[in-house]
């Protein structure tokens, strides 16, 4: 976009839609908005079970098979970044509500809400971060108190910005000047968060 965040362009046709955007910056904007959606989209459907025999089965890789407990460690290790609230609030600022696109969002957290239980279950814990899970609730612990108001206040920047931009050729010179000042803050706060989650793209 206009930011000029990237090495690229974000988009692979400049006047594509969304299914243009180029993987990094989808996988960026995930993690901006505290989903994560591409590191665990999915999971929650390969560790499906029937029955207690699948799910001893699910468990017993999980302690037994390196490569499996690896994956699954960094899987809990995204969730624990994760936060349903965080990634509600900007629904509720951004989203147009006339268009039923609430129901994406909504679909989304459900997701998350099932990978996170499927996670826990197979995994026998109560916490995120895997073997590593001591270490991140102590990380999460320091960071997110700081990182969380950050998301919020992104939120409101982005909903400036669209109403102001939304105006882009009728602006006054005092607004422009807030058109900038906005777009300053708004990078702010994009390093900001990827500097909190320490592995936003």
């Amino acid at each position: 976009g206009s930011l000029n965040f990237g090495s690229r362009p974000a988009k692979q046709k400049p006047k594509g839609g969304i299914e243009s955007l180029r993987a990094i910056p989808w996988t960026f904007a995930w993690a901006q908005t505290r989903a994560h959606l591409s590191a665990w989209l999915g999971v929650a459907a390969g560790l499906e079970y029937e029955d207690e025999a699948e799910l001893i089965q699910l468990r017993s890789m999980y302690n037994e098979w390196p490569w499996f407990r690896e994956t699954i460690d960094l899987i809990s290790m995204i969730l624990s970044k994760t936060d349903f609230s965080i990634n509600k609030n900007y629904d509720d600022q951004l989203v147009d509500k006339g268009k039923n696109l609430m129901e994406l969002g909504d679909e989304v957290r459900g997701k998350l809400v099932n990978t996170r239980e499927a996670v826990l279950d197979v995994t026998e814990s109560k916490n995120f971060g895997g073997s590593h899970s001591a270490f991140m609730r102590a990380s999460t612990k320091i960071r997110h108190p700081y990182v969380d108001p950050v998301n919020v206040i992104q939120a409101e920047l982005l909903k400036r910005l669209r109403a102001l931009e939304a105006r882009s050729g009728e602006l006054t010179s005092e607004e422009q000047k807030e058109l900038q000042t906005l777009q300053d803050a708004l990078v702010l706060s994009i390093n900001a968060i990827a500097q909190g989650m320490r592995n936003s793209g």
